[in-house]
């Protein structure tokens, strides 16, 4: 019985693979990896060829699936990385799971931590039992502990959650004179969760409209600047409930450039012929290293106090310009809007919401419409009128970009 390799004809059984060594005419040689397939049962012998093909590409799938997914506990052996016992119960430290993870965007909120890691998140909290990833709740066995300041995540739990995962891959580009900075934006879905924001008399949820909206911006926005410098975040991606002030930090943990809110509005009486839209820029900026709890949903804040010095006010990030280019969008989006929207264009106004005083970067809270209004609320209802609301906002953005010459 015959086996054919390539050109090469050699005796053998099985149909296993075989290293042959051949000179590389330089007076060494050179081993290459040979795959024997049994030939010389005619049409069944081409059919057991290609049976045998098949099962070696699954394997190799399967094989290279696996090499580039991650095994946390051989990670942490392999590269040597410090392990803390802790009653039996081996955990390795916040930092080392994000260098595991190839990712240096995270946020820590009071007890809540926040990991960034391409499309997906993962978020637990300190001494809880439940961490979610890809929006699924898993329960651990082993919380999350605190010591000394160094957050410790169990080994075995996350290894369990994470056997799947694929880190994000760098790319590694030749370094230039001048290395070019991503510009980021930060797109923000207003409520979510247990907060449910304004609800129409019809019972549409603004939470739903805000989140709807935004996922079609990002996709707008992702595909028209495809082959720029520019990235695009979203705050939540599910029906989850965000605070105001993990909503800042999340903006702050990844440097954003522009902060971008999408509200429903609602009038205080849900008068039913209230319309129009408008969008709020801030009076001022204010930089916590501890933010202060916000007082109500919407974190609509009360005027500087007196215990509010000059020296909390953002003076570093050159705050006039900040304010300035937040009104400059705000007003390119209001001007955008009424070309599109046949509703009252109520203007580009100066707001002391909590997102707006507290991040640091450009920000824009943007009401489309009023849900009270059971004529918008209808509207809204309809995926076109959402799509094009997603646009018009993005075409806003677009044309933002372009007097700052960030895009061409």
């Amino acid at each position: 019985m015959k086996y054919v390799l390539g050109e090469e004809k050699i005796k053998g059984r099985g149909n296993t693979p075989s290293f042959k060594e051949r000179s590389d005419g330089r007076g060494g040689s050179t081993r290459r990896l040979h795959f024997i397939f049994r030939t010389g049962f005619g049409k069944k012998g081409v059919f057991m060829k290609r049976v045998y093909l098949k099962f070696i590409y699954i394997i190799f799938f399967i094989f290279f699936s696996y090499l580039f997914s991650i095994d946390l506990e051989e990670e942490v052996s392999l590269r040597k990385f410090p392990v803390y016992s802790i009653k039996n119960v081996q955990y390795i430290s916040l930092k080392t799971l994000l260098k595991i993870l190839n990712t240096d965007n995270w946020a820590k909120i009071e007890d809540r931590i926040f990991i960034f890691t391409g499309d997906n998140q993962i978020k637990f909290r300190i001494d809880d039992n439940i961490v979610i990833y890809g929006g699924k709740n898993y329960e651990i066995k082993n919380p999350p502990k605190e010591i000394e300041g160094d957050i410790l995540v169990p080994i075995d739990d996350f290894s369990k959650i994470l056997s799947g995962f694929k880190p994000v891959v760098k790319k590694e580009y030749i370094k230039e004179e001048k290395e070019e900075k991503k510009f980021v934006i930060v797109i923000d879905p207003g409520h979510g969760g247990s907060d449910n924001g304004a609800i129409g008399n019809y019972g549409l949820k603004e939470k739903d409209v805000n989140l709807d909206v935004a996922i079609r911006l990002e996709k707008y926005l992702k595909k028209q600047l495809s082959d720029t410098s520019v990235d695009i975040f979203l705050t939540r991606r599910e029906d989850i409930f965000i605070s105001l002030e993990e909503r800042v930090n999340i903006a702050k943990s990844l440097n954003a450039d522009i902060f971008f809110s999408i509200h429903t509005n609602s009038s205080r009486f849900n008068r039913e012929n209230a319309t129009g839209f408008e969008t709020f820029y801030p009076y001022y900026k204010i930089e916590e290293n501890i933010l202060p709890k916000s007082t109500n949903g919407e974190g609509i804040l009360d005027e500087l106090t007196n215990d509010e010095t000059l020296s909390q006010i953002v003076s570093n990030l050159n705050e006039t310009d900040v304010i300035d280019e937040s009104r400059i969008l705000a007003e390119i989006v209001q001007e955008k809007l009424s070309e599109r929207l046949i509703t009252p264009d109520r203007g580009a106004k100066r707001a002391n919401f909590y997102v707006l005083k507290y991040t640091p970067m450009i920000s824009v809270l943007t009401e489309i419409g009023f849900i009270c209004n059971p004529v918008i609320e209808f509207n809204l209802k309809d995926v076109e009128v959402r799509q094009a609301i997603a646009e018009t906002l993005g075409k806003s953005i677009l044309e933002y970009l372009k007097k700052r010459e960030i895009i061409k």
